[in-house]
């Protein structure tokens, strides 16, 4: 089954394999661990192109497998997998190694830490693991720092607000910064230069003067994806669902909503900044379709969104 996953991937990236030139990376305002990728790859792009689409292909993997592990879908299922593909594929922005699929890497392994914050009894060893996973995702991409508020969150939607917990967060947090300042402090590194050059800010202008009309309906239909998934999982389906997985998918809803936010901080980075935000929505997305496997309404949405990429790229290739 996730050989034909993969055969579907190469057909979405096949845009991406043709205009391979096409694709560039950020080479300034990076954080610190990607500008060592950029230098590398920024000369590169077939490779860069190749190289991502290899590391879509093992976060879809990871991602089932939190997904399908913690039982938020059937456990056979290969629909949290199939639907992170599909919307990752969704922008020709995301191809190429961008801070995104380094910080969704991490975010990912988060993710299931997160998850076994609720049932594991050393519960302060797995909140420093999330600080510190979140911690190396912003090292990749500074945005990626806002979701210390999911630890908080977190925390307390499983009950678990203290001091030790939040010191234990913190600690994981600020230790890649700790040990990323001593290596600059010795290689007599300015310090402040280097975080200060994340360029983090509000950068409004930005929808008004890059993004195409297509862009907006792509846009909106993701966006409307995601009420209806998020209207019909929260408010009907999880009723019935045991208490750790209405926990689960509350943590998924407060993850979706901080990364809807950060997009006011992703500064230069807001072309690619929507990858951010396709790791919950592809979890509600996914949960939705599972709830409703009978319905009409899921081949609607599905076909919807894959005609909306199939004229995007067509029209590229054109």
């Amino acid at each position: 089954m996730f050989a034909l996953l993969i055969i579907i991937a190469v057909v979405l990236w096949l845009d991406a394999f043709l205009l391979y030139g096409q694709v560039a990376l950020p080479t300034e305002n990076n954080a610190p661990l990607y500008s060592l990728v950029a230098s590398v790859f920024s000369n590169r792009p077939f490779l860069s192109v190749l190289l991502s689409f290899l590391f879509m292909i093992l976060q879809a993997w990871m991602f089932n497998r939190v997904i399908t592990g913690k039982n938020l879908v059937d456990r056979n299922s290969m629909l949290p997998a199939l639907v992170y593909i599909v919307l990752m594929s969704s922008s020709f922005s995301l191809f190429g190694l961008h801070p995104v699929w380094f910080a969704n890497f991490f975010l990912i392994i988060t993710l299931d830490k997160m998850f076994d914050v609720f049932r594991d009894e050393a519960v302060f060893v797995e909140i420093f693991n999330v600080g510190f996973f979140v911690s190396l995702a912003s090292l990749f991409y500074f945005p990626a720092l806002i979701f210390i508020f999911l630890i908080i969150s977190a925390l307390i939607i499983y009950f678990l607000v203290n001091i030790r917990g939040i010191i234990a967060s913190l600690i994981g947090l600020f230790l890649p910064y700790m040990f990323a300042a001593l290596y600059y402090y010795w290689n007599d590194i300015s310090i402040a230069e280097v975080f200060l050059a994340g360029n983090i800010q509000v950068d409004v202008a930005f929808l008004t003067r890059h993004i195409i009309p297509f862009g907006w309906v792509s846009i909106i239909v993701i966006g409307l994806t995601g009420l209806i998934a998020v209207s019909r999982l929260y408010l009907g389906a999880l009723r019935d669902k045991p208490v750790r997985i209405r926990k689960r998918y509350q943590v998924l809803f407060i993850y979706l909503i901080i990364a809807v936010v950060s997009v006011l901080i992703a500064g230069k980075t807001i072309n690619i900044h929507h990858g951010i935000i396709m790791l919950p929505l592809s979890a509600i997305v996914a949960g939705f379709f599972q709830e409703n496997k009978k319905s009409l309404l899921n081949e609607i949405i599905f076909t919807l969104l894959l005609l909306l990429m199939l004229v995007g790229k067509l029209a590229r290739l054109d």
